[in-house]
This record gives C-alpha cells, sequence and structure tokens, in this order.
C-alpha cells in the first residue's frame, strides 16, 4: 500500500475513536497488537478495545483532534490532543478507581500504526499521564 493509503486507513482509525467505535470494519488485521501506558505488555484486539472502553467510560466526551501526520513507509504517526470531561470512573494501571472529578481535561499524544497489506496490524500510543492526573487534581503542578 501506498503512503497516503496508509494515512487514509490511519485517520479513519482515529476517526471511529471520535465515534466512540471500538469495532473499526476492515481497518485493523486479525492479530492486530496494541501497546498503550500503564499495559504491562502488547494487548491483542479484544484487549485493546477493552482498554480504550476503559477510557470512553471515564470520559463520554473523549474526543481526539488531529495535529499532525506523519507517513513513512508501513508506518503512519499521528500526534493528537485527547480532550475530555472526567465523569465516569477511571482505571489505573495498579487496578485502583479513580472516582469522576467532574473536570475537563486536555491531554497530548502520539499514534505510531504499522500497516500491512491495506490494514493496521500494530498499533503503539504515548500519552501525558501525568498531565492528566494534575489536571483531574490528582498530583500538585498544573
Amino acid at each position: 500500500m501506498s503512503e497516503q493509503e496508509n494515512l487514509r486507513i490511519a485517520e479513519q482509525l482515529i476517526n471511529a475513536l471520535n465515534a466512540h467505535d471500538l469495532t473499526p470494519q476492515g481497518l485493523q488485521s486479525d492479530d492486530y497488537t496494541f501497546e498503550g501506558p500503564g499495559a504491562s505488555q502488547a494487548m491483542d484486539r479484544e484487549q485493546a478495545r477493552a482498554y480504550t472502553q476503559g477510557f470512553f467510560d471515564a470520559f463520554p466526551d473523549l474526543h481526539f483532534e488531529n495535529r499532525q501526520k506523519i507517513a513513512q513507509g508501513d508506518f503512519v504517526v499521528i500526534n493528537w490532543v485527547g480532550s475530555g470531561t472526567h465523569t465516569g470512573p477511571l482505571r489505573t494501571p495498579t487496578g485502583a478507581i479513580i472516582p469522576p472529578t467532574g473536570k475537563k481535561a486536555m491531554v497530548p499524544g502520539s499514534t505510531t500504526y504499522q500497516f500491512k497489506d491495506g490494514k493496521a496490524v500494530r498499533g503503539w500510543t504515548y500519552w501525558d499521564m501525568v498531565t492528566l492526573l494534575a489536571q483531574l487534581g490528582l498530583m500538585p503542578g498544573m
């Protein structure tokens, strides 16, 4: 696939997240794996959906704004800002629950996708957890 086609599919994946669609048809391979903050190891597609659903439960209005997009070969990087209001319980990596704070948060992050045969086969997401916790009033700072 061309870099432009991979970029188009990556944008569709982010659009699916903004629609809170965790089963984007035909965009991820059956053996898709994902890595994100707080996860101790790579997750399969179902684990990645559960991980993401936890953030949708905590931030029902969660939305991602694309800031930059870069495609090179089989990889696409999308830098984004996620924003939402913390109105639901948020599970921490240790399994503790952070009760809703009602506070709005805006956090920068980046997702890198790897593509093969027109589908995402891997995803890596990095975002600023310290900024999130500070904006929720759980850490000194912001």
